[in-house]
């Protein structure tokens, strides 16, 4: 036996009634342990013997049903894209000539004869139904030969019955004319699944745009040449030569030349960031304006774009109760339909014995049990709500990740690199008998040649100050302790107390009284003396990041509880603490303490979401309702977690609590609306009281309804951070008809610049569209919408 994990990207699914097609086909095969079915990102994850069933056998079975199984993502959405125009093509084409049809006959507003009228009808019908719907067709019949009740073939009873009975009357006028009914049906079942899979396409966007910034060339030093080699061909190790205004091909280390990258498209930083000797670049990014040597550190899937490829099609699996919920009606619903409308058929002939009204029955609740609202809920809901956390650099792995997002109470951080940079930063610089500036200039002039990373600190901080270098001999480092050198001519020492005390300097009372009170504060303190005396103090922190307090404060105001676990010294983590605002601190923790701590706090009924980034936090991640990674942080900290934060702004993790909670309220909505108007129209079709006609408004009603309150998502005000603090911040997206070039972009981005508050724009010219986010304390959506018009451009509001 050969249990293994195999993962199939398959097209063409639309609602969870392929998912549960495609769940309910596969495990009735002996060798096929589980099946889990991400919608959005068109993935079927399989736990199967392959010594019993193939790879090959296992993609054959899904395909069995209808779907069509890519080997790769780009093979994946070029077939989603083709089936995306196809469904389009025909489901626009069904809708007009339906709506013709529906003018000439029932409406008969040319007033032509009943009898040409339903010719005409049947025409249409025929069309409709054998060549507009012939993929639904195809599947319907696929689906009945793998004994699956799916949406495809409760639609198409609905349809072919109405046809049928339509069919009849042109012989037989006692039998009404349904055709126009048969042709309605399978025309919106068509425009609704392009409706669908419009919403999986633009899901996976983000996705086919983070695939397409990695350049497919690259420029490779091989043999002290320079040649063009294609990316994919690179290996680890390989120096590669990046020009200015070319993209970065691969991660690696800068080992020459100095640019300014633009990492936007994978940090949401708007200011690019510059890249030395020594500093790490990321594969895709763009080097705006300077010659770079990069030593390829990761390929392939390790790289990390591909990365964030792979976190965005993850399937998880767990799904939150109301999720549960929907995927257990989907296993019954089918049969139930049938059952429901076989029983009112036989109901309405045994007491009625008219057989013409009892069919009328069957057929009208069919149509009322189509669950196209339902099926279409879930995955509109974590399009919607994941591209919008998309665009604010905040990655929502799964749909159940909402749910757990709703329910937390209690925020739990790592403290190094996660609330603070996790970097040591300059502090403090003191000064006896000297100034600070040569303070600065004798520590520079040392620790220029230090390649420890306080030492490295301490030389930057000097150097942006405006210390100079001085004329140095006799560097000598003692590795963990300080480095003692000759600086113009004296004896000079810098590092830690101890070291310095050991070499038989004198220490003072006023030095010995600022060491302990920096170290109070949970700073690290170097020493630096000249001559045998004490000149210089330079503290050392991991300083908190800039907005971190003002979350903290943020968090608490919503009643959320805060709490540090780090690894860090006792000293180090409560100084952090105060600073902070976090009452609740332990320090000094192995992982398997943090796993323990959290376990606690959920044994109190707690609801706990962990904010991390290293591989120590990894099993915490995994051991919390929710794991918030940071998008900077370690890969096996990024995998455990069910949110990624792609930046490094944790007002995110307030962002996605706001999304979180606002996403499950409204998908419970959705759900309960789509059940209630299914059950009730099957209850009302079953008793008589529905017309087939009606039963099709009912339905359009119920996914515009859906469609509307999911749409809520977007305007959800989330939270910004600026230098000033604490900002509420709203967005809004407009259709702008008239953008058809960068040029136009640049126009409407010009305009809105002029108006105070504006804090992004971000137009996207082929979707004819432009995000604008704003602070509404100082401007208004009105004046926004004015300024777009004001440049000659129509704004839609989306």
């Amino acid at each position: 036996m050969k249990t293994e994990t195999v993962q199939m990207k398959v097209s063409g699914l639309m609602c969870s009634f392929c998912t549960m097609s495609v769940e309910k086909a596969l495990k009735r095969y002996p060798a096929i342990k589980s099946v889990m079915v991400n919608l959005v990102h068109g993935i079927v994850l399989v736990e199967a013997d392959t010594a019993q069933m193939s790879r090959e056998e296992l993609a054959n079975a899904v395909e069995k049903l209808g779907y069509s199984v890519s080997s790769t993502e780009v093979q994946q959405y070029k077939t989603d894209e083709d089936l995306f125009q196809l469904i389009k093509r025909r489901g626009t084409i069904g809708i007009i000539i339906s709506v013709i049809d529906l003018l000439i006959d029932p409406l008969n507003i040319f007033s032509i004869p009943a009898n040409y009228r339903t010719w005409f009808s049947f025409i249409i019908a025929v069309f409709v139904l054998l060549w507009v719907g012939y993929p639904i067709f195809r599947k319907t019949l696929m689906a009945i030969r793998q004994r699956v009740i799916n949406a495809n073939v409760l639609l198409s009873a609905g349809a072919w019955g109405s046809f049928i009975i339509g069919t009849l009357s042109l012989i037989n006028p006692h039998w009404p004319n349904f055709l126009p009914v048969a042709a309605w049906l399978m025309s919106l079942h068509l425009f609704f699944g392009y409706f669908k899979l419009d919403t999986r396409k633009k899901a996976s966007e983000a996705v086919r745009k983070l695939l397409s910034l990695q350049p497919s060339k690259a420029r490779v030093l091989r043999g002290g040449q320079i040649i063009e080699a294609l990316t994919k061909e690179v290996v680890v190790g390989e120096v590669v030569e990046v020009r200015p205004g070319e993209r970065i091909p691969l991660d690696g280390k800068v080992l020459d030349g100095m640019a300014s990258v633009d990492e936007s498209s994978f940090t949401g930083e708007s200011v690019p960031v510059t890249k030395e000797i020594e500093s790490y670049v990321i594969g895709g990014t763009l080097n705006l304006d300077g010659a770079l040597q990069i030593q390829v550190s990761k390929i392939g899937g390790d790289s990390f774009l591909s990365q964030i490829v792979r976190l965005m099609s993850q399937i998880s699996e767990k799904k939150p109760p109301i999720e549960l919920l929907a995927d257990r009606l989907m296993n019954y619903y089918g049969p139930v339909v049938f059952i429901v409308a076989a029983i009112s058929f036989v109901g309405w002939s045994l007491l009625t014995g008219d057989y013409t009204k009892a069919t009328i029955v069957l057929i009208t609740t069919i149509i009322m049990g189509y669950p196209c609202a339902l099926g279409i809920t879930t995955p509109m809901l974590a399009a919607i709500a994941g591209g919008k956390g998309i665009s604010i650099g905040l990655l929502v792995k799964a749909s159940e990740v909402f749910y757990g997002l709703s329910k937390i109470d209690t925020i739990v951080f790592d403290k190094t690199g996660t609330l603070t940079y996790g970097r040591p930063t300059v502090t403090d610089v003191e000064a006896f008998r000297i100034d600070i500036i040569d303070v600065l200039s004798l520590a520079a002039t040392i620790e220029t040649k230090s390649e420890h990373p306080l030492g490295q600190a301490i030389a930057f901080y000097a150097l942006r100050e405006g210390a100079t270098k001085l004329n140095l001999k006799n560097f000598r480092a003692v590795p963990g302790k300080g480095v003692t050198a000759t600086v113009e001519g004296n004896e000079v020492m810098i590092g830690n107390p101890s070291f310095v005390k050991n070499k038989g300097i004198i220490f003072s009372d006023s030095v010995n009284s600022r060491i302990d009170a920096l170290g109070v504060e949970g700073k690290t303190v170097i020493v630096l003396s000249q001559e045998n005396e004490v000149i210089g103090l330079i503290a050392l922190q991991d300083t908190p990041r800039k907005d971190a307090a003002q979350v903290v404060k943020k968090l608490s105001q919503r009643n959320i509880h805060t709490v540090m676990l780090t690894g860090d010294s006792t000293p180090v983590a409560e100084a952090i603490g105060r600073c902070l605002g976090i009452s609740q601190v332990q320090a000094e923790l192995l992982p398997a303490n943090k796993v323990a701590a959290i376990e606690a706090l959920q044994n109190k009924g707690k609801k706990v979401a962990m904010v991390g980034d290293g591989i120590n936090d990894a099993p915490a991640l995994v051991q919390s309702d929710v794991g918030i990674a940071i998008g900077a942080g370690t890969d096996i900290a990024i995998e455990s977690a069910g949110v990624i934060l792609i930046g490094d702004k944790l007002i995110d993790v307030l962002n996605a609590l706001i999304l979180g909670k606002a996403s499950y309220r409204i998908l419970t909505g959705n759900v309960l609306v789509a059940v209630i108007f299914n059950i009730v129209g099957m209850t009302l079709a079953a008793l008589g009281f529905i017309t087939p006609l009606l039963a099709v408004a009912m339905m359009i009603l119920s996914i515009f309804t859906i469609l509307i309150n999911t749409l809520r998502v977007r305007a959800i005000n989330l939270e910004a951070t600026d230098d000033n603090g604490l900002t509420v911040i709203s967005s809004i997206e407009y259709k702008i008809p008239n953008m058809v070039c960068e040029g136009c972009a640049e126009s409407i981005t010009t305009s809105l610049k002029q108006l105070p508050g504006i804090q992004k724009i971000k137009p996207k010219v082929m979707q004819k569209q432009v995000l604008i986010e704003f602070k509404p304390d100082q401007v208004k959506q009105e004046q926004v919408k004015e300024a777009i018009n004001k440049a000659g451009f129509t704004a839609i509001e989306l």
